[in-house]
């Protein structure tokens, strides 16, 4: 085991006990009022988080002291390793995965047809996923998403949120930022192949991938331009959104002819096609937009 794995070890230990997420919780829900009412003192912290010895307070608040809280001038403030930690929380991405099915939406059917038959995409929400997709064809959509997403939604708008986010997720992987861990990522292609059980895997693939963390998976071509200013005006100019850009008949995978070159400049060049003025973009092998204009 290295030192750096020592160091990573000794940290989450920290958070193995009760009283020190009491903690965190409760400085991250003062967050806002904090900066103007001021962070609480140690007495004032211990009696919000309800321990009553003063001496086994102080040695919780010890063990999170730098990584994870900061005092200054006798206060205490959460740091933003905190802050993290307790979205992840309240997100429910720490909840337990059960079948009593708590934080599930059971299988609909959608407006959507699948490309490949005359099926509609079933759509469902379950252990943490958003999942869309044809039951003889595959997936279309399968996100990680956090229960909190599917707090107090329908099924509908879970698919709305998720694809919103995954069209900012694409836009950061273009500019080469994970958008998980903020380390080094990017979009590449060519990719040789996708799983069976994808929807689209008779069309050309790029590979979102992050040289820090677990983001790794395979994204059509056709997508790699989501969220781009250009696309989104052109779709909201035909009374559509990021979902229609994702699903259904106006999808891009579907709307779009991609073409591959190699040994140029250019690597990809994709045509989409909503209306007698098609927009097309030029890109090179690490997906960055090269160019776009309406022919």
């Amino acid at each position: 085991m290295t030192d750096g794995d020592n160091t990573r070890e000794a940290t989450y230990a920290a958070l193995t006990d009760g009283t020190r997420i009491r903690i965190l919780l409760t400085l991250a829900d003062q967050y806002d009022e904090a900066w103007s009412s001021g962070w609480p003192t140690f007495s004032e912290l211990r009696e919000q988080v309800g321990v009553e010895d003063p001496s086994r307070f102080s040695y919780h608040l010890t063990e999170l002291q730098d990584t994870f809280v900061r005092k200054i001038d006798g206060r205490y403030q959460p740091r933003v390793a905190a802050l993290e930690i307790v979205t992840a929380i309240r997100a429910g991405s720490y909840g337990k995965q059960t079948d009593n099915g708590e934080n599930t939406i059971e299988e609909q059917e959608t407006a959507y047809e699948c490309p490949h038959c005359d099926r509609k995409l079933v759509a469902a929400y379950q252990n943490h996923q958003l999942y869309v997709g044809c039951p003889d064809h595959g997936a279309a959509v399968a996100y990680p998403t956090p229960p909190r997403a599917a707090r107090s939604r329908t099924l509908e708008d879970v698919i709305d949120c998720s694809l919103r986010k995954h069209a900012c997720d694409v836009r950061l992987l273009r500019d080469g930022v994970c958008p998980h861990c903020w380390g080094t990522a990017n979009l590449s292609f060519p990719r040789e192949s996708v799983p069976d059980s994808y929807l689209y895997d008779d069309m050309p693939y790029a590979t979102a991938g992050c040289d820090a963390c677990w983001l790794s998976y395979p994204i059509p071509v056709a997508h790699t331009i989501l969220g781009h200013h250009a696309i989104e005006t052109l779709y909201a100019d035909h009374g559509l959104g990021p979902r229609d850009a994702q699903l259904g008949p106006n999808d891009l995978a579907q709307v779009s002819e991609v073409s591959i070159f190699e040994e140029n400049s250019i690597a990809a060049q994709i045509v989409v096609d909503l209306d007698d003025e098609p927009l097309v973009f030029d890109l090179n092998k690490t997906c960055k937009i090269l160019d776009h204009q309406r022919q």
